[in-house]
């Protein structure tokens, strides 16, 4: 085993981290964030915490190619996994959650707002039941992402200062993520680079890729190989070259053979290595390598995507903390750019994993069945941890399976509580999951079993019914539904607010006279009123209460019929329309009004007027339709 350079001979024929840890702890306690080489696996220790209690693997561009057959093999063996992303950005100025938004208007929302930002930061954290025992293993994963530039297409991104500084304030390390970012294509991404392999052309692309100073660079080396060869011996000698970059790396493999027929290279290391050849051998070389040099080009741009397509396959369940915005990450970043539309975007993540927990969501839930004295005061994800590590949800869940992250410890009060780190915040969304999971399975399967160890499959039918259930953020429905119909809303109906006085307010006024009531959202409706959403019916009922006998606000349930402007007109214009000559009995401007709601439109309501059985001559039908087209363009 290789640690920071020194070789030490473990004994230990697999990977063990408490007894590798045991065995190194001196040494590894004596350095910090070092990296430790352990059968081909990659880790960082956190020594600025006790090392027993504190291990993550960190994967950069660097690790990852080692990194990966464990984590695939840890991954088809987990019972769930966890994942969590940091993002460059999230929110804008203009674009603001709010009560009166559907599912359908949110995820428009976000999607026109999130397209220019990315993960740079993803977090997987596998949690394995232990057979036979009420415990689960967990290891979590913590990738730096950042995209490369490929062949004909100039890649970019935005970042907003406030994430900048957020991710500052949490010990975000933005050189790591610069230098050692790994590549990531979506599915367009990878068909256009294969169809340039098969095609042929991809060289030509990356050739035109290449900067002014890198062909300059190139230029000498090959005088410098040309210089080399005069005294090189076949097989023997080798002439190394930098190549920091896969796509460099490719270039100068295609250009050096072409130029040189007597040569060979070998990529390692960030580096090009060039070997002198007789003709004989270097025609077998070409005759095995193929499409060799390509593949490993697109294997390169690929990267972290190969993570992502690894979780669809598996299929498992996925967990996590307020997913939403994660999932349309995902879906643009990994797989396609975001459709226009909401069913697509849900048919599209449904199908790609098809069982989601959302633990923002489950606690909600779980706060109904629980007794006032047991719930927490914040369900953000470090106040549930808090609450289920160090108040009183530890008191709720006796019985409930003991969780080991990667060591020989079970208490999560010793780990490093390193939030907004994405491995981490990955790892505390699982354990929240099994936390929740518990009290659930313990209401679900009857009073007096308190103390009761539930295997892994009783844990997962107790929650089978949140399955796909995701939190929204402040809008018209708590939650939406990846795997049906969506929710109807929960929330109260919206009031409608009218100014009683010449003084002009606006809606920023109204909502700070309401806010003290409860969150509520606010927006202008007619030159005189406003329509107020309400996030639940007792701060509506005190609203209601509080303006009842205000004299500056009317504040009044809404009612579609009686505060539409469209209606109003057609009230306020019926003196016009009592002129029409009819017959039948009935009054026209009541044949309108009982037909308006069942019109999709102005033209089709006039249309639904005049053909009614009513004795109207020409004159009268185009006074009529005349006067709709007039109060369609005013009321828009």
């Amino acid at each position: 085993m290789v640690i920071d350079g020194q070789t030490f001979d473990s004994g230990i024929p697999r990977i063990d981290y408490p007894s590798i840890l045991k065995a190194y702890s001196g040494y590894c306690t004596a350095k910090r964030n070092m990296f430790c080489y352990i059968a081909n696996v990659s880790f960082i220790f956190e020594t600025h915490v006790p090392y027993k209690y504190a291990i993550m693997i960190e994967v950069t561009n660097q690790n990852f190619n080692n990194v990966y057959p464990h984590l695939e093999h840890t991954l088809k063996n987990a019972s769930f996994i966890a994942i969590d992303g940091e993002f460059t950005g999230i929110e804008g100025d203009d674009v603001k959650n709010s009560l009166f938004d559907s599912v359908h208007e949110r995820y428009e929302k976000n999607r026109n707002h999130i397209q220019p930002y990315i993960i740079i930061q993803f977090g997987i954290s596998a949690f394995q039941r232990v057979h036979d025992e009420n415990e689960y293993t967990a290891e979590a994963f913590n990738f730096f992402l950042l995209p490369r530039s490929i062949p004909s297409k100039n890649r970019h991104f935005l970042w907003q200062i406030i994430s900048l500084e957020f991710l500052t304030m949490y010990g975000f390390d933005f050189n790591k993520l610069a230098y050692q970012g790994i590549s990531y294509i979506d599915q367009v991404d990878r068909a256009v680079l294969q169809q340039q392999i098969q095609e042929n052309t991809l060289f030509n692309n990356v050739e035109q890729s290449i900067s002014y100073k890198e062909e300059e660079d190139f230029r000498n080396t090959m005088t410098e190989i040309f210089t080399w060869l005069n005294t090189a011996s076949d097989e023997v000698d080798s002439f190394k070259i930098e190549s920091p970059t896969p796509t460099l790396q490719y270039f100068m493999h295609k250009e050096l053979r072409k130029r040189f027929s007597n040569i060979w290279t070998f990529s390692g290391n960030n580096m090009v290595t060039v070997i002198k050849v007789p003709p004989q051998s270097r025609k077998i070389l070409e005759q095995e390598e193929g499409s060799i040099l390509e593949n490993v080009l697109l294997e390169s741009y690929i990267g972290f995507s190969k993570v992502f397509n690894l979780l669809v396959t598996l299929k498992k369940p996925i967990i996590g903390h307020n997913l939403f915005l994660d999932f349309m990450f995902m879906h643009q970043q990994f797989y396609k750019p975001l459709p226009k539309k909401y069913i697509n975007f849900k048919n599209n993540v449904h199908q790609l994993f098809p069982t989601i927990y959302d633990t923002k969501f489950l606690s909600f839930e779980l706060k109904r069945v629980l007794e006032s004295p047991e719930k927490w005061k914040q369900n953000t994800l470090s106040g549930l941890i808090d609450y289920f590590v160090e108040s009183q949800g530890k008191y709720t869940v006796p019985g409930s399976p003991i969780v080991k992250l990667a060591t020989d410890s079970d208490e999560l009060n010793n780990s490093p509580k390193k939030y907004h780190t994405a491995g981490w915040d990955a790892y505390f969304a699982g354990y929240l999951f099994i936390r929740m999971a518990h009290v659930f399975a313990t209401k679900h399967y009857g009073q007096g079993l308190n103390s009761k160890e539930f295997t892994h499959t009783e844990l997962m039918n107790s929650i089978k019914t949140f399955a796909n259930c995701v939190n929204i953020i402040r809008g018209n429905t708590s939650y939406l539904r990846f795997d049906g119909p969506e929710p109807k809303s929960t929330r109260p109906k919206w009031l409608y607010v009218k100014m009683l006085s010449s003084k002009p307010i606006t809606p920023v006024q109204v909502a700070e006279k309401m806010s003290r009531f409860g969150m509520v959202d606010v927006k202008p409706y007619t030159p005189k009123g406003m329509l107020v959403a309400v996030a639940n019916y007792g701060s509506a009922r005190d609203i209601l209460l509080h303006f009842k006998q205000n004299n500056e606000l009317h504040v009044v349930p809404y009612n579609p019929i009686r505060h539409s402007p469209s209606i109003q007109l057609i009230l306020c214009s019926r003196n016009a329309l009592r002129s029409i000559p009819i017959s039948g009995g009935t009054p026209l401007i009541e044949r309108i009004t009982s037909n308006i709601l069942m019109a999709p439109n102005w033209a089709a309501f006039a249309k639904s007027v005049i053909s009614v059985d009513i004795a109207i001559d020409a004159e009268a039908a185009t006074r009529v339709a005349n006067c709709c087209e007039g109060i369609n363009e005013r009321s828009g």
